[in-house]
């Protein structure tokens, strides 16, 4: 997949990582009553999932939030920690009637064994990956809104 953009996508990615993080530093931190203490008000910012869990988001253009499990409800673009060889199911059952994809990207922004979806503006169960894990996976990713919509993943 050719890039036109001489700033890469990850690139893009690390200077609004930087940025977040200056935010986190600067005071976003503290506790805002929901427990978790990572300030965005919603679910865990991490989710170590179970083999064959189901991990649904809203699509928002902003970010991907979690649905499901009830562990990431409401948070953006959580890290999802994965054991490598096991079998997830990974995607959007939500939108904002925007056209939206899921991908699941390795370390150089391209697409890991096909795991891609179409972009449509009302999810089905076609937006859904079944994923088996593997160490190549960094990110799941919303294509058209990739500097947004995207959430790391980590595989061990």
């Amino acid at each position: 997949m050719a890039r036109d953009n001489p700033v890469s996508r990850r690139t893009a990615l690390k200077l609004t990582g930087a940025a977040a993080s200056t935010a986190l530093i600067a005071g976003c931190s503290s506790d805002d009553g929901n427990g978790n203490g990572n300030g965005n008000g919603g679910g865990a910012s991490e989710y170590e999932a179970e083999p064959e869990d189901e991990i649904h988001f809203e699509a928002t253009t902003g970010d991907w939030t979690g649905i499901k499990p009830s562990e990431i409800e409401g948070s953006s673009n959580p890290t999802l920690i994965l054991e490598e060889g096991e079998t997830y199911y990974i995607g959007w059952t939500e939108g904002n009637n925007t056209e939206h994809n899921i991908e699941i990207w390795d370390e150089n922004d391209e697409v890991v064994e096909e795991y891609e979806t179409e972009e449509v503006s009302e999810p089905d169960d076609d937006q859904i990956l079944e994923v088996t894990a593997t160490s190549d996976m960094v990110a799941y990713v919303c294509d058209p809104h990739s500097s947004q919509m995207h959430g790391e993943i980590q595989v061990e």
